[in-house]
């Protein structure tokens, strides 16, 4: 993930949001220090997807299933 500082991200947030579109993600510095994320919206919906209580509880609720023999790998079924 590339680095860009807020000024250079300011004088050029133009170019930045195009990139950024073709699928590059930042790290945005304020003063050297890593301050926040910028990255596609196709990622920024998998992180959110990824981290959300509702999936990471069905996730939970399927590995305890797997280990008590209630369900099967995909492989074995297809």
């Amino acid at each position: 993930m590339a680095e860009i500082g807020i000024k250079e991200l300011k004088s050029g947030a133009s170019r930045v949001v195009d990139e950024v579109a073709a699928g590059r993600s930042y790290v945005i510095t304020k003063r050297g220090q890593p301050t926040a994320v910028l990255m596609p919206v196709e990622e920024a919906e998998d992180l959110v997807l990824a981290n959300a209580e509702e999936f990471i509880s069905v996730r939970r609720r399927a590995r305890e299933a797997y280990r008590r023999g209630r369900s099967k790998p995909l492989r074995d079924i297809a």
